[in-house]
Parts: C-alpha cells; structure tokens; sequence
C-alpha cells in the first residue's frame, strides 16, 4: 500500500527533472524575468508570463519607431524566439520591424513572416 503513494510522487519527480534538464540546454536565461532564479527551472505558468512580458516589451518598442504603423503586426514570443506576423503597409517598414524586434533586451532570434499590405486592403 505505501508503494502506491510512491508511484505518482516519483513519476513528478522524473518528469520536473526532465523538464528541468530541457531548460538548461537552451539559452533561455535572457528571457527569464528578474524575479526568478537562473538555476530554478520555470513552471509552465512561469514561462507563459515571461513570454507575455516578452511579446509586450516587443510591441511597445514597434510603437516608439518613428515612421512605423504596426497596427497589423502580431508578435508572439516564446522562450526569447520572437515571430513577427501581419502586414506593414510598405516593404521598408518590414526592416524596421525586425530591427526593433532585435533591439528588445531578451530577444534571442526573430522570424520574420510579415507581409505587405496597403492600407484599406
């Protein structure tokens, strides 16, 4: 009987070490907020607020680009990868778009997927 309490406490064990060990093969440790340690591996709940935090940093700092509309441009950050979807109205602006996307403190790799799309289209 006491091995059946065993079973799912060493099951969590195994999996949150394994998880553990997936996050310190990466470089993660750019995209992890200040308030948790480089050495705690992240909760999944933890993960989901940085890369929020992440993909927000990355929209303010398209809003500050003079010259920029980025009214249709979507980010989505995950674990400091950033991808950049939508449309920018002119095809100068797609390289003002990555520029401030790489500028952004955390931001690992950007992929680039926007479009060009005039506007009222």
């Amino acid at each position: 009987m006491k091995n059946i309490r065993w079973i799912p406490l060493t099951a969590c064990a195994l999996i949150a070490f394994g998880m553990g060990s997936a996050h310190a093969q990466g470089s993660e440790a750019a995209s992890v907020p200040a308030s948790v340690s480089a050495a705690a591996p992240l909760t999944p709940k933890e993960m989901r607020k940085a890369n929020r935090q992440l993909a927000k940093a990355v929209r303010r700092a398209l809003v500050k680009v003079k010259g920029l509309d980025s009214s249709n441009v979507i980010v989505v950050a995950k674990s400091g990868h950033i991808l950049l979807g939508g449309s920018v109205p002119e095809a100068d602006q797609i390289g003002l778009v990555v520029s401030a996307a790489q500028s952004v403190q955390g931001v690992s790799a950007v992929q680039n997927s926007l479009t060009i799309k005039a506007q009222g289209q």
